[in-house]
């Protein structure tokens, strides 16, 4: 009786891994953040089905057609995207409702079986950052962390710090207010698009001279720095693009998951800055 018993908790076990369910995997998530899952949110399923059985996760920037269509390739029909998937904050499908584009993605996301689920709000909550956290893996900044989003780092001129983001980033879109041989160690990271006030209150900051942002306004943050250099403040601005600037953190997002999940396939899937520059 024992035996028998044992087996088939065994059995039961092995039945709930094997059949985690999109709601499962949330509800893992929910439980491993490190703050408390806040009512109004737009932390929620965009489009699927919630009770559709994981075959495979992939995390994303944003959820793309491109994407979905390499996630399905890939067997992956769970994607956790950290940008809107119908092109506004809150993914509200009445803004453009019967627009050939977004029902054609609509039915690529049933007829496939997938879900597409976001992780905005409390991947930033949580601590760490995970979007930062990833970002700063890549600049290597770690060690020079003064634990408020700034950092102390060896001294640069602005052009040899904008060199070493399009090496270490690829990213070959970014837009720089300064003097490219002004000198600077004091930086200040704002990434995404997080709004002026932020970019302001950053650079009110002692230890930002160097403000570095995924997006701006460019009546607000940039006019600000251009007017603090005229001024004789030692003041610079670089705009990396919002997805150059977050891009890596749902990276960091993958390898997170895969803490809880070690035998499910996980996948992180670059949306990739889609902008190009002219020559």
């Amino acid at each position: 009786m024992r035996k028998l018993f044992l087996m088939a908790l065994i059995s039961l076990s092995l039945k709930s891994f094997s059949q985690q369910t999109v709601n499962d995997v949330i509800a893992k998530i929910k439980s491993e953040v490190t703050v408390d899952w806040a009512s109004q949110t737009v932390d929620n399923v965009k489009a699927g089905n919630p009770e559709t059985e994981v075959t495979g996760i992939a995390t994303t920037f944003m959820a793309t057609m491109e994407v979905l269509k390499k996630a399905h390739a890939k067997g992956l029909n769970f994607v956790i995207t950290h940008e809107p998937t119908f092109y506004s904050h809150t993914d509200n499908l009445e803004t453009h409702a019967g627009d050939p584009v977004q029902e054609e993605k609509l039915k690529y996301i049933k007829d496939n079986n997938m879900v597409v689920w976001r992780f905005h709000d409390h991947i930033h909550a949580t601590k760490p950052d995970q979007i930062y956290e990833g970002v700063i893996g890549r600049f290597g900044w770690e060690k020079y962390h003064n634990g408020d989003r700034t950092y102390t780092i060896p001294e640069m001129t602005l052009s040899e710090i904008v060199n070493d983001i399009e090496s270490r980033f690829g990213a070959k879109t970014m837009r720089i207010v300064g003097d490219p041989e002004a000198k600077f160690s004091k930086v200040g990271m704002v990434l995404g698009a997080a709004g002026s006030g932020a970019h302001f209150r950053m650079l009110g900051n002692p230890d930002c001279e160097l403000l570095i942002v995924g997006e701006s306004n460019e009546w607000e943050t940039v006019p600000y720095v251009q007017d603090a250099i005229e001024l004789g403040h030692n003041k610079a601005l670089i705009v990396m693009g919002h997805a150059d600037s977050e891009e890596l953190g749902m990276e960091y997002c993958a390898e997170w998951l895969k803490g809880f999940y070690p035998n499910m396939k996980i996948e992180f899937i670059e949306a990739k800055n889609p902008y190009w520059r002219s020559k």
